[in-house]
């Protein structure tokens, strides 16, 4: 048991290295492509980023499954199978990307042309190839790193994606200089190779059973693969839409200017968004065991722990990164832009109610209840481009983000009702006094910040009005959980989760 929470540890602690490294390359990065090619064009980049992500449509959910049956297969001994698996889902998605992608070529060109302005409509067609050539490699890629999952390694394809970062990175420092935004799309192209070369390597090296002279086509594993990813496949149909509806909006209503600014805080809330979503995630293996084995009591009891838990953790932490904001504009874009600061404002208010719907998320997947996931995927995806639409009219650009930020909101208040119904946990009922108290302390102290540091004209440098503001934040919250013995309540889930899941393995 001990060699098993080794592992379990070393990656727990890989993925969180990996958010961190990622966050900061992207912070790097982002601030290196304004500085040096300039807001525009980043706005570019994130909008072809967006529709060639549309590819991922090809996957068809192939690789839901492949962690699972190469587990189960790996369990068994039957190392065969796991060669067969391995090829037949290369070459599923090689068809299929390679399908999709020409198709994109085709349909793309002329969509640019209603959305991007025409200085820059020519670069935008330009870098379209090199990043669906990243997309479909980064998918081939996705087939060796859900085997090293399969077996447990997950630390390895932590370590991959964290180095794929700074190659990234590198190549963009090295190709940007000399042909501009589309060095740019090369280097993305070098870090999903990277990706791709990396973790073959990784993955036979775990197990030589895996090289290719044991590679097989078989269709019982194609069927196998296909019937049991097809069951994700609507939910991931709708979420790879919100994003570039988003932009593709933005850029219309707004222009690549709003979308590079409106870009870097969508990055940032998205790696924030990482590091509380994988600790909720700790604790899946949990769900499903106790939904199988357990009364409904104790599923009851604990989707409350969760909650308790996630709102404990989400408001807090949201609370100090909206303080904190501004400042992060400044230093990363190098003036206090209003665009970013409100796009961070409504993603980070939107997002506090989407992490805390993640307990519902992860217990309905576990669940197998996936019917309630895809109608609320599809009403955030209607709710996204109608109101976009709407609001795009009368508000351009900031219109858009608030649209987004409303879809996510409701969607995401949707899911837990729905859950809790079927659940039959009553809302009132689900947290306590004083955590209730804890969600309103958070709110009046995130909502003052945004009134008060923006509009301060005391003469007191940014800095410390900042992190005077953080001191009496932070001073709050202790305050507070010790008050209400929150910390042992986060221990205690943690603790929870760690020990079932390490006996559900072993």
């Amino acid at each position: 048991m001990s060699d098993l929470k080794q592992r379990l540890t070393l990656n727990a602690s890989t993925a969180i290295l990996q958010v961190v490294v990622t966050a900061l390359v992207y912070f790097f990065l982002y601030k290196y492509l304004l500085d040096h090619l300039g807001e525009k064009n980043l706005g570019v980049w994130s909008l072809i980023l967006s529709f060639s992500s549309i590819a991922n449509l090809a996957n068809m959910g192939l690789t839901s499954g492949l962690v699972k049956f190469v587990a189960e297969s790996k369990a068994s001994n039957e190392k065969s199978e796991i060669g067969r698996l391995i090829m037949t889902s290369l070459v599923s998605l090689l068809l299929l990307f390679g399908l999709v992608s020409l198709l994109a070529l085709f349909v793309l060109s002329p969509l640019l042309r209603f959305v991007v302005e025409p200085d820059y409509l020519t670069l935008a067609i330009s870098i379209i190839p090199y990043s669906l050539a990243s997309f479909s490699i980064s998918a081939m890629s996705g087939v060796f790193t859900s085997v090293l999952e399969g077996y447990q390694k997950n630390y390895l394809r932590h370590m991959v994606y964290l180095f794929s970062g700074l190659v990234m990175y590198g190549g963009t420092l090295l190709l940007a200089p000399e042909f501009q935004l589309k060095g740019v799309a090369m280097a993305q192209v070098g870090q999903a190779s990277f990706v791709f070369i990396a973790s073959w390597l990784m993955m036979n090296r775990v197990d030589a059973s895996n090289r290719v002279s044991n590679w097989r086509w078989s269709n019982v594993s194609f069927k196998r693969l296909f019937n049991y990813g097809f069951k994700f496949q609507a939910v991931s149909i709708f979420q790879l839409l919100y994003e570039p509806t988003t932009k593709l909006l933005l850029s219309k209503f707004g222009g690549l200017s709003v979308l590079a600014h409106y870009e870097m805080a969508s990055r940032l809330v998205t790696q924030f968004r990482a590091v509380l979503v994988n600790a909720n995630q700790v604790i899946i293996p949990v769900v499903a065991e106790t939904a199988l084995t357990k009364p409904r009591e104790e599923l009851n009891g604990l989707y409350k722990r969760m909650m308790r838990l996630m709102v404990s953790l989400t408001f807090p932490l949201t609370t100090l990164v909206i303080i904190l904001s501004p400042l992060i504009a400044l230093v990363w874009i190098g003036n206090p832009s209003p665009v970013f600061s409100y796009s961070m404002y409504v993603l980070l208010l939107s997002m506090m109610i989407n992490i805390v719907s993640g307990p519902a998320y992860f217990s309905a997947m576990g669940e197998g209840k996936l019917t309630s996931l895809v109608l609320v995927h599809g009403l955030m995806a209607l709710l996204n481009l109608t109101i976009g639409i709407v609001l795009g009219h009368f508000f351009e650009g900031y219109g858009i983000i608030m649209a987004w930020g409303l879809s996510l909101t409701i969607g995401s208040t949707v899911l837990i009702v729905v859950y809790q119904r079927a659940l039959g946990v009553r809302m009132p009922a689900l947290l306590s006094k004083n955590e209730y108290r804890w969600v309103i302390l958070s709110l009046m102290i995130g909502i003052l910040s945004m009134i008060i540091l923006p509009m301060d004209k005391s003469g007191v440098p940014f800095i410390i009005q900042t992190a005077i503001t953080i001191f009496i934040a932070l001073s709050c919250f202790i305050f507070t959980m010790i008050i209400n013995q929150q910390h042992k309540l986060i221990a205690s889930v943690f603790t929870s989760a760690f020990n079932n899941h390490g006996k559900k393995i072993g």
